[in-house]
């Protein structure tokens, strides 16, 4: 596959990072949202304490995905390609299970995995730019010393000093 496109991991990992930050504050939202109405019912004869696990559920998973996207900044500093490509990896992985619970959880809104779906294509994209360079890397890297010593004593060639 050629890809045309030449999209950075710092890139994938900020835009996996803006993404990320969307949803915690989606999640924000529907906390305080869940809180104000706690309150509503409070002071009506209804009686309000049956959303508070509501409540803690959507701010948990905020301060999850704020942290996770903390995660994402920092992966924007790691510089070996080996690392970035596995943390790719992973971060894939990781969007797929997202677009899957959207869509299974949330099936009259499928247009809310739009986002991760644009994030699971930088990353694929990324994931395979690095591959790339990878193989040029070892291609124009040649033989370390210790490499050409143990192939001189396969061949049976006494090294010169």
């Amino acid at each position: 596959m050629n890809f045309k496109f030449n999209i950075s991991p710092k890139f994938s990992f900020i835009i996996s990072s803006l993404i990320s930050l969307l949803f915690s504050a989606y999640a924000a939202y529907k906390g305080v949202i869940l809180f104000f109405i706690e309150r509503a019912m409070e002071d009506t004869f209804v009686g309000g304490s049956a959303s508070s696990i509501s409540i803690t559920l959507w701010l948990t998973i905020s301060g999850v995905m704020i942290f996770i996207s903390f995660l994402f900044f920092y992966f924007v500093k790691i510089k070996d390609l080996k690392s970035q490509k596995s943390i790719l990896s992973g971060i894939m992985i990781i969007w797929v299970g997202v677009i899957l619970l959207l869509i299974i959880f949330l099936p009259k809104f499928f247009y809310y995995s739009a986002l991760p779906m644009l994030a699971l294509i930088f990353c694929f994209i990324s994931a395979i730019n690095i591959k790339k360079q990878i193989i040029d890397e070892k291609r124009n890297k040649g033989l370390s010393e210790t490499e050409i010593n143990l192939l001189q004593r396969l061949a049976g060639i006494k090294k010169k000093k």
